[in-house]
């Protein structure tokens, strides 16, 4: 799987740093993508998706599969919610983010532990609190890297001092 993985974000990557750079790449990526990126996006910046290829190939190379699935699901899933409760009922900020965000972001992660088991609940809620953070944070990274392999780090860190 990490090799299929690899191969994959390889392309994306490969794409992304191309479509700023060959006329009818960057023709194309707009007249299908132009609605769903962002600005720093659309100024040649890697895509939200390439970040979440790459993000998701360290975290499937780093981690147990069970930390790895949790982890990109806290991405996709609690990053999402995160965005849409921020930007539909987000009134206390912290930089461009919300404190009702990060909570909408942190219950659904919570939600999804659920399903995990085979990770302990102390761990599943500190992974759930990491990737709700490092959501919230104004960090220069693109949180769809930061999310699973911070969350899937805390997580893994947890496990192992658990045995």
């Amino acid at each position: 799987m990490v090799w299929i993985l690899f191969s994959v974000t390889i392309c994306f990557v490969t794409v992304d740093y191309f479509r700023s750079r060959i006329a009818w790449i960057q023709k194309w990526f707009r007249i299908f993508f132009s609605p769903m990126l962002r600005k720093h996006e659309l100024e040649g910046k890697l895509t939200g998706a390439t970040w979440v290829f790459i993000g998701g190939t360290i975290s499937v190379f780093l981690f147990e599969k069970d930390i790895a699935v949790l982890a990109l699901l806290f991405m996709s899933v609690g990053d999402t919610v995160a965005a849409l409760i921020g930007q539909r009922y987000g009134k206390i900020k912290v930089g461009e983010k919300s404190l009702e965000g990060f909570a909408g972001g942190f219950i659904s992660c919570i939600f999804i532990s659920i399903f995990f088991p085979s990770i302990i609940w102390i761990n599943r809620i500190s992974g759930s609190l990491a990737a709700s953070l490092i959501e919230l944070s104004p960090l220069p990274i693109d949180d769809n890297l930061m999310i699973p392999i911070v969350s899937g780090g805390v997580m893994a860190l947890f496990r192992g001092a658990s045995l």
